[in-house]
């Protein structure tokens, strides 16, 4: 069964020394307070984005380790077998505020972060509008479609 919903990040002030943590089974965000990048009860989630710095490159985001999640190229077809696949290449951290990180590893508007997830679907988060607030990069915004295979499909 395929089930369709949103997903996003969006930073506030690194100076309030939160993390994100996203679900893609749902597409939900959490917070907790801010460890450096370390997270202690991932709760299902397969992503994080947090500060790493208040200086210069601020926002990172990565795959939570022992999860399987990849970036799916926005040339590439968007199908349940492609996502599964790209979910295999693993997700290191990515300054989301490098616009040349971001271009060179493929994180660009019609990508997907793909993830096998913890309950067993395919979830595909397509990357449709990513905003780098006021003009800076240091801050950056992205969002876009959550396709979710169950693992019963």
């Amino acid at each position: 069964m395929l089930k369709k919903t949103m997903w996003g990040i969006a930073p506030v002030p690194c100076t309030q020394h939160e993390q994100q943590l996203v679900d893609l089974d749902d597409g939900r965000n959490r917070v907790e307070p801010e460890d450096g990048g370390a997270v202690k009860e991932p709760g299902g989630a397969e992503l994080l984005y947090w500060p790493d710095t208040c200086y210069g490159s601020d926002y990172l985001l990565r795959g939570l380790p022992n999860t399987q999640v990849g970036l799916l190229r926005a040339d590439s077809q968007k199908s349940f077998e492609s996502c599964e696949s790209a979910s295999r290449a693993g997700f290191g951290a990515l300054a989301l505020s490098q616009a040349t990180d971001r271009r060179d590893r493929g994180f660009v508007e019609g990508a997907a972060v793909c993830s096998v997830t913890n309950e067993g679907a395919v979830a595909m988060a397509v990357i449709e509008h990513i905003d780098e607030a006021g003009g800076t990069s240091f801050d950056v915004s992205v969002s876009g479609s959550l396709y979710v295979w169950s693992k019963s499909s």
